[in-house]
């Protein structure tokens, strides 16, 4: 489970990611960690849960933010600061995968959504959301990978920072990803 769910939510964040992540490492007020938590706890959670299952994933966020506090002075503010956390994610997800020899993963029985006013809308959402699901797990890892991130608003050169693969590699992936996804979903996409 992610971290910033146990935090309060605060109404808005008076500072961006990288100054208050500045604020902490000169002062470790934990308030401002609190802060970032709130800011990207879930993201940095789903994230690793796409690509893992949901006791992994809990377990390398916590992995995460603890790697943030014993070397807050690594962070050079040469990417964003959503960046860098996300390059330590993405490190600590490849350690353990290797580590656990699995590159692919079955996932688990699904945890119930939220209730939903109507139904069928439940339904109809539940579906699409598992059928999403099980099309991202066809794709291979550092293609699903690549689509996470941009999902998860990250810009081509980010990504690039994050995975540390050329500009051109992480296009070339997104473009199959989304091959892919479209074959899967039967979807013709013939613009010639």
């Amino acid at each position: 489970m992610a971290l910033s769910f146990f935090l309060p939510r605060s109404s808005a964040t008076e500072y961006s990611a990288e100054q208050l992540f500045s604020l902490y490492r000169d002062s470790t007020n934990p308030c401002y960690l609190e802060q970032l938590i709130a800011l990207h706890g879930n993201d940095l959670y789903y994230f690793l849960l796409q690509q893992s299952d949901a006791t992994l994933a809990g377990d390398l966020s916590q992995q995460c933010w603890l790697t943030l506090l014993e070397q807050r002075g690594n962070f050079l503010g040469l990417s964003s600061f959503k960046t860098w956390l996300f390059s330590i994610g993405r490190n600590r997800l490849l350690d353990e995968l290797r580590r656990l020899q699995r590159w692919q993963y079955q996932p688990e029985e699904e945890e119930p959504l939220a209730e939903l006013s109507c139904p069928l809308q439940h339904l109809e959402q539940r579906e699409q959301q598992l059928e999403f699901n099980q099309q991202l797990l066809l794709l291979p890892f550092l293609q699903r990978e690549a689509l996470m991130l941009q999902l998860e608003g990250f810009s081509l050169a980010e990504i690039s920072q994050i995975t540390q693969q050329p500009l051109q590699t992480v296009k070339s992936r997104l473009r199959y990803a989304r091959q892919v996804l479209q074959q899967l979903s039967g979807v013709n996409n013939d613009h010639t």
